[in-house]
């Protein structure tokens, strides 16, 4: 037998578990469930571990940090909503360590992994595109780490969050391009299991539904959230027999990929196309994109206090807030009746 003593690492190493989750369960905290302590301590008993008195003392301290991750920094959406974030922690004392998984599902876990292992008091996370994480959220949420969730969510977990209302927001936009005289009103979804996704689309539908529309499948199409992915939506769309007259996309980055891929093919909007975006963009003004403003700092403040106010009280029941936005009305969807002239201002 080596003569080295077991550390708090082999015993996270031992139940696949993190050392944060291992060091509150030797500390005989309270935000850890019962059952992951009892394991705990089963294995440091068999491994024969013995605590390193000045690390105790240590973790038992605060560590005065709280732990945000984004799908990433692109966009002016997550920085503004990180922004809002800081503007409240920092006035009570706590740094904010950030992270972006890029998108990706494997990074953003790694991600939650890494700000867990640094023993923040709390997370504030808006998931990836393609984020398969539910299981070590709901771990984090058995394990009580305060964690409050932004913009995108998991609809599956009991957990604060902070959203504007999607569908009705969408349902807005498609009934202001039918008002405007368009009836063949495509949508460029985004990721087929986003929450977001699925309130737009939904609310896309319900539009139609209210104003008699038929629904067709073939001006419906799961393109992504990335401007790049634009290009898939206007090729397919631009290959149909009878083509759209209206494009409403999932985010103002699809929306501006969109029309500058109509460009390219010599269309003019909204002469011949309107389009509609969502989520309100510097370069979507510039482009005159009709789309909804989401309170990008708004968001970003009410999530820090819902995670302050977890961090204080851990038992108090998740909350919901749901924050208004705002329909902006530009040049590239103007009704039919106008179309050759400017909207006057």
């Amino acid at each position: 037998m080596s003569s080295s003593r077991a550390t708090i690492k082999d015993i996270a190493r031992a139940l696949n578990v993190s050392v944060a989750t291992v060091s509150r369960a030797l500390n005989g905290s309270h935000e850890i469930h019962p059952v992951t302590k009892e394991k705990v301590l089963e294995k440091a008993k068999e491994l024969r571990y013995k605590p390193n008195i000045q690390a105790r003392n240590l973790l038992k301290r605060r560590s005065n940090m709280i732990g945000v991750v984004v799908p990433e920094f692109i966009t002016f959406f997550f920085p503004e909503i990180i922004i809002g974030i800081q503007e409240v922690v920092n006035k009570m004392g706590y740094q904010v360590l950030i992270s972006q998984s890029n998108e990706s599902s494997s990074l953003e876990s790694r991600n939650v992994k890494m700000l867990e292992e640094s023993m923040v008091e709390g997370m504030i996370v808006s998931v990836a595109k393609n984020s398969r994480n539910i299981e070590q959220y709901q771990r984090l949420i058995d394990e009580r780490m305060p964690i409050v969730f932004v913009n995108r969510v998991i609809s599956e977990l009991n957990a604060s969050q902070v959203v504007i209302d999607d569908q009705k927001w969408a349902f807005k936009v498609t009934e202001h391009l039918i008002k405007c005289g368009y009836r063949r009103i495509a949508h460029l979804a985004g990721n087929e299991h986003l929450s977001v996704t699925k309130e737009r689309m939904q609310g896309y539908l319900d539009a139609l539904a209210a104003y008699d529309i038929p629904v067709n499948e073939n001006l419906i199409m799961y393109v992504g959230v990335q401007q790049e992915r634009a290009k898939i939506g206007v090729d397919y769309l631009m290959s149909l027999k009878e083509r759209p007259d209206a494009i409403f996309a999932i985010n103002d980055p699809v929306a501006v990929g969109c029309m500058l891929e109509l460009k390219k093919r010599g269309m003019r909007i909204p002469e011949d196309i309107a389009v509609a975006g969502f989520s309100e963009s510097p370069i979507g003004r510039i482009m005159e994109l009709t789309s909804v403003f989401q309170p990008t700092f708004e968001i970003g403040r009410k999530a820090a206090g819902l995670l302050l106010k977890q961090i204080k009280d851990y038992d108090a029941p998740a909350e919901t807030i749901i924050l208004d936005a705002k329909l902006n009305i530009r040049h590239s969807t103007l009704p039919l009746s106008k179309r050759g002239r400017r909207l006057s201002v």
